[in-house]
């Protein structure tokens, strides 16, 4: 991999590194909370001053209607009307009204009737006047029909809604100059734990930005606490740790892709240069052509298996066909094979690649067998198990996976050169878990090695 991937210039271009993105989360995070404080004080306030005015009035009007009974009872006990009903009562009046629209009794310093009227009312009520002649201020004004020595007359009792425009202005006063503190406190203290929280983001975003092809290695930091930033971390390094290996295997791929191209062509070069070219000459460059043709071949499946790239269709596939194939082929080719199989057992699959895989276990019993291999099929419950058994060196235990491995070699007598590509059990086992399956080696079968194929059952 070259040192300037398209991964790298992603970063230095700063779509990974860049400051804004951050900084334009907090700005807005924090700017939406203020705005929504905000309007939720604000309602409240007025939900509070509208409450507050309302209780006012209501108290306001209490006051009236007591004053209004006291003066009634004043009125019932005197035989005449008595000059304290018309007592100033602090910000308020009283008058008498009969019904001709005399005034009968009035407060001090009201020359005419405070009220004009043209009947007496018949009922008792309470509303806002403004423009009185007693003062521009706005008033409560309670009027009711009470019983006089002159007869039936209009009580008239007001009071000025001074006192609740000054309460209420000194509520919305305070509250218009609360809010703004309020909403400017939390709009800072918002910006900070914003601030504290994206602290680990902008981490991992620096780490991130620094990690190039040669830092696969480098980690982002885990955050305290098991919150939604500790888990993207924790996928930010298995995400980390997928492309570590995947560029560890490419580099090991090609590595040892060349080192294995490298040995037949520089043995071709070496025999068309040193020897004369002769009959067995050229059958020499020809089997080394064709070993070489092989490998390119195997190279290029597992360059398909590594780009997804292999679509096959699906079938239902006879594996004792395709074992007693591959039995004769091995038969025909010189080598002693011994089959047994349970009958028909069928999967579901391609059949060309399942038979490749099938190929490819056998190729390898022959390359490591002293005289004989054996090949068995038959049904474990759900599974179509294919075995394949050679009576060679065996596989040492802690090795039996690392076989599977490409290019695998081995420090036992099965590492011999036996012209292969070194490929055969890493295709078979990659098409074999490409069709819901497994390939393992038999840890307890000691006269060589048995390879274990499984595979799911079609049943029909």
């Amino acid at each position: 991999m070259g040192p300037d991937t398209g991964w790298q210039r992603t970063v230095a271009e700063g779509r990974l590194g860049k400051r804004w993105p951050t900084a334009s989360i907090r700005f807005r995070i924090t700017a939406l909370a203020a705005a929504a404080v905000a309007l939720v004080l604000i309602v409240a306030a007025t939900a509070v001053v509208i409450v507050q005015r309302r209780q006012t009035i209501s108290n306001l009007d209490a006051s009236l209607v007591s004053r209004t009974n006291d003066i009634i009872t004043l009125l019932d006990a005197n035989d005449g009307i008595p000059d304290s009903i018309t007592a100033a009562s602090g910000e308020g009046f009283v008058q008498l009204i009969g019904g001709n629209g005399r005034v009968l009794a009035s407060t001090p310093a009201l020359a005419g009737p405070i009220v004009p009227l043209v009947e007496i009312p018949l009922e008792q009520s309470i509303t806002t006047l403004t423009g009185l002649e007693v003062d521009d201020d706005a008033f409560r004004v309670l009027t009711t029909i009470v019983a006089t020595t002159e007869g039936p007359a209009a009580l008239i009792v007001g009071r000025s809604l001074d006192e609740v425009t000054d309460g209420i202005g000194i509520l919305a006063a305070s509250l218009a100059s609360a809010i703004p503190l309020v909403v400017i406190a939390l709009t800072l203290i918002v910006w900070w734990l914003v601030g504290r929280t994206l602290a680990p983001v902008e981490a991992i975003r620096s780490e991130v930005a620094d990690i190039g092809a040669a830092q696969l290695d480098s980690r982002v930091p885990l955050p305290e606490g098991r919150d939604e930033i500790h888990r993207l971390a924790e996928t930010m390094n298995a995400m980390l740790d997928r492309l570590e290996h995947g560029v560890a295997a490419q580099q090991q791929f090609v590595a040892d892709a060349s080192h294995e191209l490298r040995s037949p062509l520089a043995r071709i070069r070496a025999e068309l240069e040193v020897e004369p070219v002769e009959g067995e000459t050229i059958a020499s460059v020809r089997e080394e052509l064709i070993g070489l043709q092989h490998l390119v071949s195997d190279l290029l499946q597992l360059a398909r298996f590594d780009a997804d790239q292999v679509t096959a269709r699906t079938e239902v596939v006879d594996l004792d066909d395709l074992v007693f194939r591959e039995g004769n082929n091995a038969r025909i080719e010189g080598a002693d094979v011994d089959m047994s199989t349970v009958g028909a057992v069928q999967t579901s699959g391609n059949r060309q690649q399942l038979g490749r895989a099938i190929r490819n276990l056998v190729e390898n019993a022959r390359s490591h067998a002293h005289s004989s291999i054996a090949l068995a099929l038959y049904e474990d419950g759900d599974s179509a198990v294919v075995t394949v058994a050679d009576d060679g060196p065996g596989v040492p235990a802690e090795q039996r996976e690392r076989v599977f491995e490409r290019f695998a070699r081995l420090d036992d007598a099965r590492s011999q050169d036996t012209g292969g590509t070194g490929l055969g059990l890493a295709i078979a086992r990659e098409i074999v878990q490409r069709h819901g399956g497994s390939i393992s080696i038999d840890p307890h079968y000691e006269a060589g090695a048995r390879f274990v194929l499984r595979l799911p059952v079609h049943r029909s």
